[in-house]
């Protein structure tokens, strides 16, 4: 019989008697264009998209660099690091982390400086900012203090890592990587795709909370005794916490105004959502720090 009668009156059985790169080839051909779809998309977005006044930047040049940093940091932190310490004395860098210090509270205070400068010498809504493509004065200093603000969003990685050799793994908690992830991730993706706009006002804010941070961090560890038992810690959380809580404002109140000024809503609700989850990690940090009774001996 022929082939081509049998497979119009047994399809099945004559395909299953063929070579098998005859009925694979359909399948290799989906394939390959599933795998050229990625491609595409890939390129066309996350390539395509990326903003031109920061693909000349280092660190900001390739997608991967930043993602490959973060993947090396986790896996460091909360893996390979204690790893290496587990029979290890503590490193002893107490100068090291004095000037560490020091040096982050100088970056973050000048940032938050250069942010304040920037509200005054331009026109910024604090109810929608849209963002600016163009290179103007305006964009062109959009895109400086962006870059400062990610460069000290990758140094604060550096704080985990001297915490796992220091051997105190207890402060590497989840609250702390989530954070300082998620920052350094955020941080890359505004960079590269959305300099600017209604997210500005988070990196002014978040700087000056950074200055103060540090600073604690200097005192416990040139001068521990101030810092050992002091009651005005907590003020500390609750300046982290007040900063989430106006940023929830911030970000949601374009939304409920039904305001709007061309910045995606997505990354408002995105941004927003991320800022409750802090807030409420955070309260929850400060209820079980200061607000709970040590329990009573019987």
């Amino acid at each position: 019989m022929d082939v081509s009668l049998a497979s119009k009156l047994f399809p099945r059985r004559v395909a299953a008697q063929l070579p098998f790169p005859f009925f694979s080839f359909s399948q290799s051909n989906k394939m390959a264009l599933i795998l050229r779809g990625i491609y595409n998309g890939y390129k066309d977005y996350l390539v395509g998209k990326s903003d031109d006044r920061i693909t000349h930047l280092p660190l900001l040049q390739s997608v991967w660099t930043v993602p490959l940093i973060t993947v090396s940091y986790l896996y460091f932190v909360l893996n390979l690091g204690p790893k290496l310490m587990a029979n290890r004395k503590p490193v002893q860098i107490r100068s090291f982390l004095i000037a560490y210090n020091l040096v982050q509270v100088a970056a973050n205070a000048v940032a938050f400086a250069l942010g304040m400068k920037y509200l005054r010498d331009y026109k910024y809504s604090f109810v929608c900012q849209p963002l600016r493509a163009e290179t103007s004065a305006q964009s062109l200093d959009d895109t400086r203090l962006g870059y400062v603000y990610f460069l000290l969003k990758i140094l604060d990685l550096a704080d985990t890592v001297f915490f796992v050799l220091r051997k105190k793994q207890s402060h590497v908690s989840f609250l702390h990587v989530y954070h300082h992830t998620i920052m350094v991730l955020s941080a890359s993706f505004f960079m590269r795709y959305l300099i600017g706009g209604h997210t500005f006002i988070l990196g002014i804010l978040n700087t000056l909370v950074h200055a103060i941070m540090y600073f604690y961090f200097f005192l416990t560890i040139y001068r521990p005794e101030v810092t050992r038992g002091a009651t005005w810690k907590r003020y500390i959380t609750l300046v982290q916490m007040v900063q989430f809580a106006y940023l929830v404002f911030h970000f949601f109140r374009p939304i409920v105004l039904d305001v709007e000024c061309g910045y995606p809503r997505t990354v408002m609700w995105f941004v927003g959502l991320q800022n409750v989850f802090m807030l409420i990690m955070f309260a929850d940090f400060y209820r079980r720090t200061y607000l709970r009774q040590p329990k009573k001996l019987v």
